[in-house]
């Protein structure tokens, strides 16, 4: 069996943990990640419920708790700073996950441990300052123009492009059939970091103004931190921002949370200073389909929940095992590219993976009633009633079924993929062959 060349445009969480799979089981893979470095950056995340069991499968998961953020819980604060709210941190061990958990990690590490975990014998190659400009479907492959002007032929192109996606774009815009159904969810937030000092407790902190608006902080560190600005107001000035310069965007959301109260003056006096400030619109990504030919979304470029959900990264690493799945049910090779069994073969694993996964990806993009709106109140009279609803959860200590319902989902079970397990000794051979 000789291995699939399989080109993954994205170096963010999904594409490394698809090249992770495929490496194990002794395919080429290629991945272009558009700026000149490994984006080993952005905020703080985590890993749930079947995120989880995904993780153990790939024998990571240790690593990943060695890297874990200790933040002891969230809590809901007023304007004076005083707490209002405290929904601890869910126990190692415990199955439980709450607003914080034992997985709760920076970006950055997570980008970091999956590039560096495929085999050392079958390392997946990096190409950096490089995209995709445009893909022709061919029999057997797909022929791919990159950036620089080069064309090459691969067996496979993978979508891991974000939710910004220019492959899934380019996919969809024939009119073949093809739906992005995509949403905003009309929350506009602003990231980036901020210095702590030692007032500043290991906590996640979250504040309501009034005005749909929320502030919020996070701290990964003794030294540093993640500040967040986020607001439901101000639609159509804040589209408007988000096509112009970095600075047009830090003076919208200066103008519109300089007065919110709280540490609003801190948090945008050091949004001003920081150089990694990133601003977007929460959307839904929600297309149909995610292949055509040899060309196939995976993670936020076919399907973002939202980080509202929580489940974002979970979702990338749960479509990275399912896709590596389907494909090695079928003994997948490229020794013949041209043949009908082989096109059969890729057509009918492509299938799978969305027949598989879509229902769970339909499941996690269901958000609760009245969300997100309810948590971004416009008046002083909704703010207290949000903060009171959210004290007295806290007072009776009803946080674990708080939580679960807006964070916990089942019914969706992880599929068992035997090609998987004990993969190491199959990518020796396929080496040697």
């Amino acid at each position: 069996m000789a291995p699939l060349r399989i080109l993954i445009s994205g170096g963010g969480i999904a594409g490394p943990a698809l090249a992770f799979w495929m490496a194990r089981l002794g395919h080429a893979c290629t991945v272009l990640e558009r700026f000149p470095q490994l984006r080993a950056s952005g905020q703080q995340i985590d890993i749930r419920e079947q995120g989880v069991d995904t993780a153990r499968r790939m024998g990571l998961l240790e690593t990943i708790r060695s890297h874990a953020v200790d933040e002891e819980g969230l809590q809901f604060v007023d304007d004076r700073g005083w707490r209002r709210a405290l929904f601890p941190r869910t126990e190692a061990g415990s199955g439980n996950q709450g607003f914080s958990s034992e997985f709760e990690i920076m970006r950055g590490d997570l980008c970091r441990v999956l590039a560096g975990a495929a085999p050392a014998a079958n390392k997946p190659d990096y190409r950096f300052g490089l995209s995709v400009d445009g893909f022709d479907n061919e029999r057997g492959g797909v022929r791919v123009k990159l950036s620089d002007g080069s064309v090459e032929r691969y067996d496979m192109l993978v979508g891991a492009d974000g939710q910004g996606s220019r492959i899934r774009k380019m996919m969809l815009k024939d009119g073949d059939g093809g739906k992005d159904l995509s949403r905003s969810l009309g929350v506009y937030v602003a990231y980036y970091s901020l210095p702590r000092t030692p007032q500043d407790p290991s906590l996640g902190t979250m504040y309501h103004a009034t005005g749909r608006r929320l502030l919020a902080t996070r701290w990964h560190s003794p030294q540093r931190g993640q500040g967040y600005l986020a607001t439901m107001a101000h639609g159509e000035e804040m589209e408007r921002a988000l096509k112009q310069d970095v600075g047009t965007q830090k003076d919208v959301f200066a103008r519109v949370f300089g007065d919110a109260g709280w540490q609003a003056a801190r948090l945008v006096d050091e949004m001003r200073r920081a150089d990694d400030f990133y601003a977007q619109t929460i959307v839904q990504i929600k297309c149909r389909p995610w292949s055509r030919g040899r060309v196939v979304l995976l993670g936020d470029a076919g399907y973002c929940p939202s980080p509202l959900t929580g489940m974002g990264t979970s979702a990338a690493l749960i479509g990275a095992y399912v896709l590596a799945g389907e494909l090695s049910k079928r003994g997948i090779s490229s020794s013949s590219p041209s043949g009908q069994g082989q096109e059969d073969a890729v057509a009918s694993a492509l299938a799978a993976y969305e027949e598989v996964l879509r229902p769970f990806v339909e499941e996690i993009q269901q958000l609760p009633r009245g969300l997100p709106r309810l948590v971004y109140p416009e008046t002083a009279v909704g703010v207290w009633i949000l903060r009171s609803v959210l004290g007295l959860m806290s007072t009776l200590k009803l946080n674990r079924l708080f939580e679960s319902s807006l964070m916990q989902r089942n019914g969706w079970k992880l599929p068992d993929y035997p090609q998987l397990r004990g993969s190491e000794p199959q990518t020796r051979r396929l080496l040697t062959e």
